[in-house]
């Protein structure tokens, strides 16, 4: 099993939980993390089947996920 020494899988899985419509939230994610944070979100809206949408955005260093759908 892959250990998840970056942290993005489990905050892709609170935004996923948590983030409703048109909500954002700024996450502490480094720009090296942030391919592998936008893979496991992408990965769980295949998962779960889900019609889900989310915008990431670098703001400083931080990232601003938006869900647009």
């Amino acid at each position: 099993m892959a250990q998840n020494k970056t942290n993005t899988y489990q905050l892709a899985k609170e935004v996923f939980d948590t983030l409703g419509l048109k909500e954002d939230s700024l996450l502490d994610v480094s720009s090296d993390n942030l391919r592998i944070f936008r893979k496991h979100l992408s990965e769980m809206i295949k998962r779960k089947e889900s019609t889900n949408k989310y915008a990431t955005r670098v703001f400083g260093k931080k990232v601003i996920v938006i869900r647009i759908q």
